[in-house]
C-alpha cells in the first residue's frame, strides 16, 4: 500500500487507464503502515459498471491509529469512491502513516518492481531513490495474478436452482437443466457464449427465468451481471437492425448506443430476446456469427462486443406437443424442437446453430396457485398492505379465470380486482401498513385485517 501511497500522478493515470479496459487488479505482499498487524497484505482495485472505483484489501488486519477513514477502510475490507480523483486523495493522504519508515530510504520496489538490478542493489543496502519513470507494479506478476482473480467462484447446479425455484413457479426440471447447463459452461478453461432456447406456451415463466437468473447469478458467482431483454418484434426492418448491430458511416443513428453497449463495461450479462421468430432476418444472420465466434460484429466499424461471458436465451411460444415430446429420447427432443424453431423461423441454418432447446411446461394448477399468491402479494405492496391469507373459494376463482395466456392474464385478473376494491370501498388510508386476508369472488373481493 505504501507504493500507491507515494504513487505519481503518471502511475494512477496508468492504473486508470486499465481500470477503464474492464481489468480488475490484485497486488500481494503490499506493504502496511507500522500501526498494521500483519505488516503486509493484499490490495486490490477495480471500477464496477456504475463507474465508481473500489479498493479492497484482505480482512482479519488490525490498525491502531487515529485516521478514521483508514481505520473503517480496515474493517470493511474495502472503500468505495466516486472518482479516481478521491481515491488517490485517500490514498496519498496515508502517507503519514509511513514516516516512521522512512518511504526513501527502504527498497520500496520489493514484489512490485520489473528488474534485477534493484533487488541486488537493495541487498546490498544501496538506497534505491524512485523516479517518476519507475513502475509501480511488475506486468507479468498482475497478469498472473490477474489469471487467479479471473477464476470463477465453483458453484453448483443447486445453488443457482434453488434461489431461481422461489421466483419461476411450475418449471422445476427446467430450471433444473437450465442450472446444469450453467454450471457445465462455466467449468470450461475456455470462456464460451451459452445459447438456450426457451420454448413452450405464453407467459409461462420463459422471460421471468431469464430475468430472475441475472439476479441469482450475480449472488451465488458474488459478482454482478447485467439483464437486456430485447423484444424480437422491434427489429423487423433495416433501420432498426441498426439498434442492434450499429448504423454505418453516413447513415442515421452512427455513432449512437446500441442495446447491447452494456455487455462492452460488465461483460457478464444475461440477454433474451424475446420472440426470436418475429425479428428481422439481417438480426438472425448477425447473430449466427456470435453464435459461432462469440463475438457480435458491429456495422457502424467499432470493436466487436465479446458476448463469450454472457448467456443468450431466445424465447418462442412455438407450440411442442407435450404428450409426444415427453416420450422421446434427450437426442430425439432436442430435433423435434429444432424442427419445430425452423418451421417457425424459416431458417434451419439458425436451428442448427442453437445447441440448447428449453421447454417450458403448461402451469399446473398448483403452480398457478403460487402465482397467484405472488401477485397479490406484489400488488398489496403497491398499497402499503400486506398478505397474511388467501381463501380458498377466491383461489378456486382465479383458477376458473385462467386463459391461455398463462401468468400474464393471471397479472392482470390480481391487479383489477385489488384495484377495483379499494376504490369502490373508499378505506386505502385506514387500511395502509395493516396484514390482510382475502376472501369473496374476483368481482368482489373482500378484506379482513388480521
Amino acid at each position: 500500500m505504501r507504493e500507491f501511497a507515494f504513487g505519481t500522478d503518471q502511475q494512477f493515470e496508468e492504473l486508470d487507464q486499465q481500470l477503464l479496459d474492464n481489468q480488475c487488479h490484485v497486488y500481494n505482499g503490499c506493504i502496511l503502515p507500522e500501526c498494521c498487524t500483519p505488516k503486509t497484505a493484499r490490495i486490490g482495485f477495480e471500477q464496477n459498471c456504475n463507474g465508481h472505483y473500489i479498493l479492497y484489501i484482505d480482512k482479519g488486519i488490525c490498525a491502531e491509529t487515529d485516521n478514521s477513514d483508514f481505520k473503517n477502510f480496515i474493517t470493511n475490507g474495502e472503500i468505495r469512491f466516486i472518482c479516481m480523483d478521491d481515491m488517490i486523495c485517500f490514498l496519498r493522504g496515508l502517507q503519514p502513516l509511513f514516516e516512521a519508515n522512512s518511504f526513501e530510504s527502504e527498497d520500496i520496489h520489493h514484489d512490485i518492481v520489473d528488474g534485477q538490478n534493484s533487488k541486488e542493489e537493495a541487498c546490498l543496502g544501496k538506497t534505491v531513490e524512485p523516479t517518476s519513470d519507475d513502475p509501480v507494479y511488475d506486468p507479468s506478476k498482475v497478469k498472473a495474478l490477474k489469471e487467479e482473480a479471473d477464476v470463477p467462484k465453483m458453484v453448483w447446479p443447486e445453488e443457482i436452482a434453488a434461489p431461481l425455484k422461489k421466483k419461476v413457479f411450475g418449471q422445476d426440471n427446467v430450471i433444473d437443466e437450465i442450472a446444469n447447463k450453467i454450471v457445465i459452461n462455466k467449468m470450461r478453461k475456455d470462456k464460451k457464449l451459452l445459447v438456450m432456447a426457451l420454448i413452450g406456451p405464453t407467459a409461462t415463466g420463459k422471460s421471468e427465468t431469464a430475468k430472475s437468473l441475472a439476479d441469482v447469478l450475480s449472488n451465488v458467482y458474488e459478482t454482478p451481471y447485467g439483464y437486456i431483454e430485447i423484444a424480437g418484434s422491434e427489429f423487423v426492418g433495416e433501420h432498426t437492425v441498426h439498434r442492434f448491430f450499429g448504423a454505418p458511416p453516413g447513415y442515421i443513428g452512427f455513432g449512437n448506443d446500441t442495446v447491447l453497449e452494456p455487455v462492452r463495461k460488465n461483460k457478464k450479462h444475461v440477454v433474451v430476446i424475446n420472440e426470436i421468430e418475429k425479428a428481422d432476418t439481417k438480426l438472425l444472420t448477425g447473430l449466427m456469427e456470435a453464435i459461432d465466434t462469440g463475438f457480435l460484429g458491429m456495422a457502424d466499424n467499432s470493436k466487436p462486443i465479446d458476448l463469450n461471458e454472457c448467456i443468450l436465451f431466445f424465447t418462442s411460444n412455438i407450440p411442442i406437443d407435450m404428450d409426444r415430446y415427453q416420450k422421446l429420447s434427450k437426442f430425439e427432443k432436442a430435433e423435434m424442437c429444432r424442427d419445430q424453431f425452423t418451421k417457425h423461423c424459416g431458417r434451419p441454418e439458425i436451428s442448427g446453430k442453437i445447441g440448447n432447446f428449453i421447454v417450458f411446461n403448461a402451469l399446473s394448477d398448483t403452480a398457478t396457485m403460487d402465482i397467484v399468491a405472488k401477485f397479490v402479494r406484489e400488488e398489496l405492496k403497491n398499497y402499503e398492505l400486506r398478505l397474511v391469507r388467501i381463501d380458498e373459494g377466491l383461489m378456486l376463482d382465479f383458477l376458473k379465470h385462467q386463459t391461455k395466456y398463462g401468468a400474464r392474464g393471471i397479472r392482470d385478473l390480481v391487479s383489477d380486482a385489488i384495484g377495483e376494491h379499494l376504490l369502490r370501498e373508499r378505506r386505502l388510508e385506514s387500511l395502509r401498513d395493516k396484514s390482510v386476508a382475502l376472501k369473496g369472488t374476483i368481482g368482489a373481493i373482500e378484506f379482513e385485517i388480521a
